[in-house]
């Protein structure tokens, strides 16, 4: 009989040390070999928050306040309808500050890019890809082969798909740490969330 079932039966008949101990016993049977897993995840969870910590002081600064008219700074999909729906092209000092702009964020997204591979190597390219994305609707919005309403649809739309991509990642790993184990992590803080928070 799995341990985890044992352990819950003895907890509705034995006094709660016994079952506390029972479920202390299958814990640590099963959590030698996937220690390793959970303190990678818990490192990248606090490295992710480092990063979008880094975003939002971006996004605060003064010279990308022309931006916050055209899009969101801090989160794509809190996109507006009228930003989606703004058919304007970029203008030169609009464009000067985009550049500025993305290389802060590259700033930001480097160093977690880099230790991802330590941590949750699987994740890194799924961001990557995404920030990639991202810039490439950048490039057409500066070259005017996009207004600024398609601009942030797009940007929109490549959120979404992030957010689809970490959360099949993220069912992967839950299942190699297994789904108890990954209730006490608290997958959806740890992962999704951090991971989501990531790009802008």
């Amino acid at each position: 009989m799995n341990c985890y079932i044992s352990a819950l039966k003895w907890r509705r008949v034995a006094a709660p040390a016994v079952a506390v101990l029972l479920l202390g016993a299958c814990t640590s049977s099963l959590s030698r070999p996937k220690s390793n897993a959970e303190n990678s995840l818990r490192r990248f969870r606090m490295e992710a928050q480092t990063e979008i910590k880094c975003q939002a002081a971006a996004a605060r600064n003064p010279q990308y306040r022309i931006l916050r008219g055209d899009m969101p700074l801090t989160d794509f999909e809190a996109v507006t309808l009228s930003e989606m729906a703004n058919q304007n092209f970029a203008t030169k000092q609009e464009i000067s500050a985009l550049d500025a702009w993305t290389n802060d964020i590259n700033v930001c997204l480097q160093p977690l890019l880099h230790d991802t591979d330590a941590t949750v190597a699987s994740i890194g390219p799924i961001i990557e890809a995404s920030w990639n994305d991202n810039n490439a609707v950048f490039v057409k919005l500066v070259h005017h082969q996009m207004r600024w309403g398609e601009t942030v649809t797009r940007l929109k739309g490549d959120r979404i798909k992030l957010r689809a991509d970490v959360i099949a990642r993220a069912d992967k790993v839950s299942e190699e740490l297994g789904k108890l184990q990954m209730a006490q992590f608290n997958r959806n803080t740890a992962i999704i969330t951090a991971a989501i928070g990531i790009l802008p």
